[in-house]
């Protein structure tokens, strides 16, 4: 039992120098989206927002302009054993240019309160006439929002691939306690033209006072233990 003390404490060293790694702090596989028929948000079973399914985070809809449907989804990025299930769909809609979906957004927010170098990940794929843009713009009230330059995770292949944004480098994010992300689409040329969007993830490192305090409890709780 006495030779398990100095690897907590080297734990502890570990969270004190930065180099814990990433925990999950949100998680939706979108399984629990039931739309019956394509429609707006907050028409028919379309809802207005998404709650997490692990962790604490909403993808909120209120503000995009085309349609919402369930196509199937993926497990590429699925977190083990999450079924592939269903997808967040997004359509540009309409009948005729300008398509209503086009340059609209979903907005992802979350807590980065004891976090930091936030990393998302997610499934997608699109269709031939779907979006072929989408862009990444983040904020910490909701109301200013910084574009992330030289990310574009919109796609017109039609097979699921991983995409990632890396925001490990914008400091303001870090120990933010409301953080939100703007997700931007454009260049559907047909109404049905859509991107789906699965096994969203965001991930970031514990701060290192986390870290260190996770670290201390664990230390101190094998003193309590040991005879």
């Amino acid at each position: 039992m006495k030779a398990a003390i100095p690897t907590l404490l080297a734990l502890a060293t570990l969270g004190a120098t930065g180099t814990s790694t990433a925990a999950l702090v949100a998680y939706w596989n979108f399984n629990g989206l039931l739309i019956a028929t394509a429609g707006a948000p907050g028409t028919g079973t379309v809802p207005t927002s998404i709650d997490a399914d692990l962790g604490s985070g909403t993808v909120g809809l209120s503000t995009w302009g085309g349609l919402v449907d369930d196509f199937g989804g993926a497990t590429q990025n699925a977190i083990v054993p999450d079924a592939s299930g269903a997808s967040l769909s997004l359509l540009a809609g309409g009948s005729s240019a300008p398509l209503p979906g086009n340059d609209t957004f979903i907005t992802i927010s979350f807590s980065m309160a004891g976090f930091e170098n936030p990393v998302i990940t997610f499934d997608t794929r699109g269709t031939s006439t779907g979006f072929d843009t989408g862009l990444w713009s983040w904020s910490t009230n909701g109301l200013d929002f910084t574009p992330v330059d030289g990310v574009n995770t919109a796609t017109r292949t039609t097979s699921f691939a991983k995409a990632m944004v890396d925001l490990s480098d914008v400091d303001g994010l870090d120990g933010a306690p409301n953080v939100f992300l703007r997700y931007a689409l454009s260049g559907a040329t047909t109404g049905s033209g859509n991107n789906r969007i699965d096994n969203l993830q965001v991930n970031a490192i514990p701060e290192p006072s986390v870290a260190l305090l996770g670290a201390l409890g664990a230390l101190s709780l094998l003193r309590r233990r040991r005879p």
